[in-house]
């Protein structure tokens, strides 16, 4: 069937008109998506003081990005003390990190080990496997930015975390020998030097020992930096840490418990 010139022009303009309406809603679209990441782009940041514990004032920085599409507030707390930055860690609300209520401890049953400079602080503890209704011991390792205001030394709100169960440390000590037990410490606890205070320079090793000869302990020749008799579950056992041992995870390190004359 022929199609006559004018349902031919009728085509012409419906398709024209098609096009012109597409090319209407690209641009739109465009200049739309173009507005949301320019929005995205600008960081209002506004600061305030609030009391946070019984002798504790903490500096509160809230960025927002974004338009009211895409707002992202990051929380920045300082605090008097360490034990009030470790009682107000913001672990259990990463929602992206399936373990993160395992790491958000409130109680730092006994201090083992404080390591700080100007603008880090590393600090080893004995706290609750689980802040629930586990209460089993391990040995929990937070990271802490700090600043000064005036004297004063003021601590952020922990930004990593990391702990060693204490039923893992002993089970890994009794089913294998002593010497194991170190190395799965060396490969394990610190691979990315993340708990370090001075990563450019040194590598920051540590572990725990059940072995009764752990304070003779030699990694490749060296004793460690401390050696610390500490407690998890009733049991005895060594906290060790070297504060720089340059150790290859690729090659077999020479452990041994023996005194040296």
């Amino acid at each position: 069937m022929k199609i006559n010139r004018t349902k031919k022009l009728w085509i012409a303009l419906l398709v024209l008109i098609t096009w012109s309406i597409g090319i209407y809603f690209n641009a739109m679209n465009a200049e739309e998506k173009a507005n949301y990441t320019s929005d995205k782009k600008k960081t209002i940041t506004k600061s305030e003081n609030s009391t946070t514990g019984k002798n504790a004032q903490g500096t509160k920085q809230t960025i927002t990005k974004g338009s009211s599409k895409d707002e992202d507030e990051v929380e920045l707390s300082y605090y008097d003390t360490i034990e009030d930055a470790v009682k107000n860690n913001t672990f259990a609300k990463d929602s992206d990190a399936k373990d993160s209520p395992n790491l958000n401890k409130k109680v730092i049953k006994e201090k083992v080990l404080l390591l700080e400079n100007e603008t880090n602080a590393i600090l080893f503890f004995i706290g609750n496997v689980r802040e629930t209704n586990n209460h089993k011991d391990s040995l929990v390792v937070y990271k802490f930015k700090v600043k000064k205001e005036g004297s004063k030394k003021k601590y952020l709100t922990p930004t990593n975390a990391t702990q060693i169960s204490g039923f893992f440390a002993k089970n890994n000590y009794e089913i294998r020998d002593g010497e194991y037990e170190i190395q799965t410490c060396l490969n394990l606890y610190n691979t990315y030097q993340i708990f370090n205070l001075y990563p450019e320079t040194s590598q920051l090793q540590w572990g725990t020992s059940y072995n009764k000869n752990a304070p003779n302990l030699t990694v490749n020749g060296k004793h460690p930096t401390k050696v610390i008799p500490i407690e998890l579950d009733g049991d005895d056992c060594y906290f060790w840490y070297y504060e720089d041992l340059k150790y290859d995870s690729s090659k077999e390190a020479k452990i041994s418990f023996k005194k040296m004359k």
